[in-house]
């Protein structure tokens, strides 16, 4: 018996419907969600102190500030201003706690760096983008196939999300402002590609914020 190298299977509802909760649900400012937030802080902080990649992927895979991102995309999609917005707040929410931490924490601690910021964030805004377009994509798809719902682990290790943002405050109570600025730039693309093709993806899917209700 020959096995199809390929076989199509429309999402189905409950697939759609489960998706969307856990969208959602993780779009919501919880409590575990700002612990995460400032744990990946916390982490990222420490790595660029220390100069560990392990640790900067650590605070990347912690961090889930794709969730709010996915929420705006799906707000876009489906129209759905309540969404767009809850998700643009608490993306802003979360994006002045790591600058403003980081900021508090280079000043508090450090002098407890092992050297200089050796982890560098160059902006290369056509790659940055391209790159969280692919991820933006397969994160949107991912939430909908079960199969993929690992997506997200290796969305947040392709693009830089948090550890841009720490780095930017960190410059910032260096006084190296122009470094501070790449490094936002960094995260801006790579907010500005996930959020295109998320909601590229979910228009293409016509999914709709009603669904989960």
């Amino acid at each position: 018996m020959n096995m199809p190298l390929y076989e199509s299977r429309p999402i189905t509802a409950g697939e759609r419907k489960a998706a969307l909760e856990t969208l959602v649900a993780q779009t919501a400012p919880s409590r575990e969600y700002y612990l995460l937030v400032v744990g990946a802080i916390g982490l990222a902080l420490g790595a660029l102190f220390l100069n560990s990649v392990a640790t900067l992927i650590g605070a990347m895979v912690v961090a889930p500030l794709a969730y709010p991102i996915l929420g705006l995309g799906l707000g876009a999609a489906a129209r759905d201003r309540q969404l767009f917005s809850r998700a643009l707040t608490l993306l802003g929410v979360s994006l002045a706690a790591a600058v403003v931490l980081a900021f508090i924490g280079t000043h508090l601690f450090g002098a407890l760096r092992i050297d200089a910021l050796t982890i560098t964030f160059t902006a290369r805004p056509v790659l940055d983008f391209a790159v969280a377009l692919i991820a933006g994509a397969l994160a949107a798809y991912g939430l909908m196939r079960p199969k993929v719902g690992g997506a997200m682990t290796g969305v947040g290790i392709a693009v830089s999300l948090m550890p841009p943002l720490v780095a930017t405050g960190v410059y910032v109570a260096d006084g190296l402002l122009a470094l501070a600025g790449d490094a936002f730039l960094i995260f801006a693309m790579n907010v500005l590609g996930i959020f295109i093709a998320s909601a590229l993806v979910f228009r293409f899917l016509r999914i709709s914020g009603g669904e989960q209700k």
